[in-house]
C-alpha cells in the first residue's frame, strides 16, 4: 500500500464504532461506509415513539458481503425492476456507524506474495459484527436464509 493511501485512509475514518482494517490493502478512495440495518419484526414488540413511521432505505451502490443479510432487508434486490430492487422492507432504523474515504481489499489467499492486488484480488472487506468497537451496538440476530 502506498503511503499516499495509507495517509488518507487513516485521516478520513469518521466515527469510533467501527474497527477500520487498515492492516489490508487499501484499494484506494473510493470510500466505505458502514451502516446497520434494523429491519421491523412483527414478532418481537417494541416501543416506538410514532407507531405509524415507515423508515425504508434505497440501495445506490451494490452491496458488499454475504447475500443472506441484505435479502432480509432488501427482499427484491436482483429484482430487473430497478424501483422495486433498490427499496428495502420496512425497517426500525439505518443508523450509520462510520465512514471513511477509503476502502480495503482482499488478498486471494491462492495468489502469490509477490502478487500485484489487482491480480490477486479476492473481493472488498466488508463489516461484521466482530469490527464493532462497542459491544451496545452489535446487532441483531439475522435470521438464516
Amino acid at each position: 500500500m502506498s503511503s499516499h493511501w495509507r495517509r488518507m485512509d487513516a485521516t478520513a475514518m469518521g466515527g469510533s464504532l467501527i474497527r477500520w482494517p487498515t492492516h489490508l490493502d487499501s484499494y484506494g478512495g473510493c470510500g466505505t461506509s458502514v451502516y446497520v440495518l434494523w429491519p421491523e419484526d412483527e414478532d418481537v414488540p417494541m416501543i416506538v415513539c410514532s407507531a405509524g413511521l415507515d423508515v425504508h432505505a434505497v440501495v445506490t451502490e451494490e452491496p458488499v458481503g454475504p447475500p443472506c443479510p441484505w435479502r432480509h432487508a432488501f427482499p427484491d434486490l436482483g429484482d430487473p425492476d430497478i424501483e422495486v430492487a433498490q427499496r428495502s422492507a420496512c425497517l426500525l432504523g439505518v443508523p450509520l456507524l462510520g465512514t471513511t474515504g477509503g476502502s480495503w481489499a482482499l488478498r486471494d489467499p491462492k495468489a502469490s506474495a509477490d502478487a500485484s492486488m489487482h491480480d490477486a484480488f479476492a473481493g472488498f472487506w466488508n463489516a461484521a459484527e466482530s469490527d464493532s468497537t462497542r459491544s451496545a451496538l452489535r446487532t441483531a440476530d439475522v435470521p438464516s436464509c
